[in-house]
């Protein structure tokens, strides 16, 4: 959640703050939580937004998706040896 809140105010600059503020209302969230369904909901509903947000959505996707890629190539490897 805070890496999303860090991306959202870098990629709209002096907007951040308030950008961060109606990505929350749109999900309904208070920022705070932090299991992995309530990011995938933050996710989307920052694609209803801005097309600046919808790139950011797009780049922490696949930051999640790699990160989950990596963590489980990792756990086969360690596994395997």
């Amino acid at each position: 959640m805070s890496d999303a809140r860090d991306a959202m105010h870098r990629v709209h600059g002096y907007s951040g703050r308030s950008a961060w503020e109606r990505l929350l209302a749109a999900a309904s969230l208070t920022g705070n939580e932090s299991d992995e369904p309530t990011l995938q909901r933050l996710l989307e509903a920052m694609t209803t937004l801005d097309p600046v947000s919808r790139l950011c959505a797009l780049a922490l996707r696949i930051r999640l998706t790699s990160h989950t890629h990596l963590a489980a190539a990792q756990l086969a490897t360690r596994s395997a040896t």
